[in-house]
């Protein structure tokens, strides 16, 4: 008998373990470490070596009206500002941890400062 093991998921379908990630810990949607080939002889196809990306839905509203069982931005994180301070926390905890530089924090956040997650 072959056991295959494979990695736990939270709620988002984001993988548990390793090194904290900020990316994880205020994600924008759910990160896969496969994807489906689009077109050429193994369209549809998974393919391995290109990761994937589902984003969340922007508002409550949106994430019912496509049966998302995954939070939408806006029950997250209510806010621009909700984002940028979720980004903030992640960082810190992460550098407290020793898995990030200070200025790859501040980076981090000033990326997230920039960003247009639920800015008009």
């Amino acid at each position: 008998m072959i056991k295959q093991v494979v990695p736990r998921v939270d709620a988002d379908g984001n993988e548990i373990g390793g090194v904290p990630v900020v990316l994880l810990q205020a994600p924008l949607g759910t990160y896969l470490g496969w994807n489906i080939t689009a077109t050429g002889f193994h369209k549809g196809q998974v393919c391995n070596y290109q990761g994937g990306w589902i984003p969340f839905a922007k508002t409550k509203a949106e994430r019912v009206a496509n049966n998302d069982p995954r939070l939408s931005l806006e029950e997250r994180y209510v806010s621009h500002g909700g984002y940028v301070a979720a980004v903030t926390a992640a960082a810190a905890r992460t550098v407290a941890a020793g898995f990030l530089l200070q200025a790859d924090a501040e980076a981090l956040i000033a990326a997230a400062v920039a960003s247009n997650v639920l800015n008009p």
